[in-house]
């Protein structure tokens, strides 16, 4: 078995507004697995319900850094890398505050990304499989199919333990230091939706792979609530907010005009796109509100107008 050394890895975690059982049940989850947890919290100043939160947790090492209103989560991200890099982080685990990783996940991320180091692949992240808590979709990663022009998706199961990936969602994800310092930050002006997913495409643009590993598990909210819609039959899907539909189109199209990343999965993801429109604005509560938030999204997106949203 591969050593790692636990003591190197500090996780970040992105916080705003959150519910109280929900950040405590993962900071006792993840607290045991790091050397310690570095919150950021981009509630505004005068909550201090995370403030109370890490005053009364005895879960171990935890730091709070406020940053007194919502500057969004790739800011929040590059302020929790900074700190755990100044702390001398051999790894950063990134982590959404409404996650919840399963006790082993860290240590089994570890072992992972040291075995495929040591035969020579350069690991820019290894990320769990996870489960939506709202509709119970287990979800695969996006993968190179030989002999297909599009990506496919793959799981990680028993046969095939270890996948190579395009892209890992944020949560979950454990990013080996030396690659942050080739790769770089997050980038701040996506403010939310598609960071990570912009930060997977430099990275293999870079040279470095991802991986997404079957034994390490976590479970993870997507969206605001499951959203029944119909598809070639009955199908459960994660519902978000107008604001949340305006960034997720913007950003796509943002990521369209990115020369680094192919062309091939830019179309093949548009059809997903068009698909996410549809179930938002046809089966969603607020139908309208949604349409217009993605037009306005597709036009900020195609006009390079980026950053929080302006209303």
């Amino acid at each position: 078995m591969t050593e790692f050394v636990v003591s190197k890895v500090y996780a970040v975690v992105v916080a705003y507004m959150p519910d109280a059982s929900v950040l405590q049940n993962l900071l006792a989850a993840l607290c045991p697995q790091v050397a310690g947890v570095i919150i950021v919290d981009n509630t505004p100043e005068d909550d201090s319900r995370v403030e109370s939160i890490c005053r009364d947790t005895a879960f171990g090492s935890v730091e709070l850094i406020r940053l007194g209103n919502n500057q969004g989560i790739a800011r929040a991200l590059n302020v929790g890398i900074a700190a755990a890099l100044e702390a001398d982080a051999t790894h950063v685990l990134l982590s959404d505050q409404d996650s919840l990783p399963a006790s082993d996940m860290v240590s089994t991320l570890l072992e992972v990304a040291a075995e495929l180091t040591v035969s020579g692949r350069r690991v820019a992240a290894v990320g769990p499989t996870y489960t939506d808590r709202y509709t119970g979709i287990t979800f695969p990663f996006q993968v190179d199919v030989p002999g297909k022009f599009f990506y496919g998706h793959r799981r990680a199961d028993t046969y095939q333990p270890v996948v190579e990936a395009l892209t890992l969602i944020t949560s979950g994800t454990l990013i080996p230091a030396a690659a942050f310092r080739v790769v770089g930050s997050m980038r701040e002006d996506f403010f939310i939706d598609h960071v990570d997913i912009e930060w997977c495409h430099r990275a293999r643009a870079a040279g470095y792979s991802l991986f997404g590993v079957a034994a390490a598990v976590m479970y993870h909210t997507m969206g605001e609530h499951a959203l029944r819609v119909w598809y070639f039959g009955w199908r459960q899907e994660s519902a978000y907010s107008p604001v949340r539909v305006y960034y997720r189109i913007r950003n796509f199209v943002a990521l369209c005009r990115m020369p680094i990343i192919r062309p091939r999965w830019k179309l093949r993801n548009a059809w997903y796109w068009l698909g996410f429109t549809y179930s938002q604005t046809v089966f969603g509560k607020q139908r309208l509100a949604c349409l217009k938030m993605a037009l306005r999204g597709l036009w900020d997106g195609l006009r390079g107008r980026m950053g929080p949203w302006r209303g």
